[in-house]
């Protein structure tokens, strides 16, 4: 059985949660008249009262329900698509405060799993097919277009959430509270499959140039897995990129969030930065695919 890695501090675990919490503190500092620097929602914001960023579900959303295009949302639009479309789906780790309390979930939902397996017993383990969210997004925004309504900003657990944090409890919990049911169920699966906004990121973060990179040295002969095993996405990196003896992690879902570069051993095989998305894939040695580094 995999043990999980008790070595130096995960430091990119703790940044990404710490940019979070200072996004959430921002937005309720922005209800001060007194701090005008950043003013709004996670549907839209301002900074320093001139450069809009609009969330892009919500934005098309908005622009499909209202059947017109406003120029400060298409402004925040396309200063979001271009901000993501070079970072990747990093709202998802750095950002989203729904994001934060489902990785705590999965935190306490670990222990318990422990907890049964030592006392011989099965704790629910589903899984989700990963496709689901891509049907979503395509269904929110067809009904936005038929209402006339931005439905799933309307629902949005990742809006109630951070409603509930700046203002106050509401009947909005049941749907945090549901969620938080089938992250139980299900290991993270509202981020892996059924969250329509994860969707669009990864499509629109699709070839990002901020990657984790993998060394050249150990593609296509590492067999460690505790990347596999920490990754709150799900995405094999050992069989489906170090192994194949690829550069990059090139899955659209990663986060870029860094709990695999956290975890991983050696402490150098795995790195989180700018990189050539188009760099071509090396194909393994076949006389050391699969063995350990020496």
């Amino acid at each position: 059985m995999q043990t999980r890695n008790k070595g130096p501090l995960r430091k990119w675990t703790w940044l990404h949660r710490l940019t979070t919490v200072l996004f959430l503190l921002a937005l309720v500092l922005g209800r001060q008249a007194w701090f005008p620097w950043f003013k709004g929602s996670l549907g839209a914001t301002q900074l320093v009262g001139s450069i809009p960023f609009a969330d892009p579900l919500a934005a098309l959303e908005v622009i499909l329900a209202s059947h017109s295009v406003a120029q400060p949302l298409l402004t925040g639009l396309a200063l979001v698509v271009l901000l993501y479309a070079f970072l990747g789906r990093v709202f998802c780790a750095w950002l989203c405060p729904l994001g934060l309390l489902l990785e705590v979930v999965h935190s306490l939902r670990d222990r318990v799993q422990g907890h049964f397996r030592r006392r011989g017993k099965r704790f629910p383990d589903i899984h989700l097919p990963k496709e689901i969210k891509y049907w979503l997004l395509a269904f929110f925004l067809l009904l936005a277009l038929l209402t006339s309504l931005p439905v799933f900003t309307i629902l949005s657990p990742i809006h109630i959430l951070a409603w509930l944090l700046i203002f106050r409890m509401g009947p909005e919990i049941i749907v945090l509270g549901l969620i938080l049911i089938v992250d139980t169920l299900s290991p993270r699966g509202f981020c892996r499959s059924l969250c329509p906004l994860g969707a669009l990121h990864s499509l629109i973060g699709r070839f990002s140039p901020l990657r984790i990179k993998i060394s050249p040295e150990t593609r296509g002969r590492l067999y460690c897995h505790q990347c596999t095993i920490h990754c709150p996405m799900g995405i094999d990196l050992v069989e489906d990129h170090i192994l194949p003896g690829k550069p990059t992690v090139q899955d659209p879902e990663c986060t870029r969030c860094g709990a695999c570069v956290d975890v991983c051993p050696a402490g150098h095989i795995l790195k989180l930065c700018f990189v050539n998305p188009h760099t071509p894939t090396r194909a393994p040695d076949p006389q050391t695919s699969g063995k350990s580094p020496s």
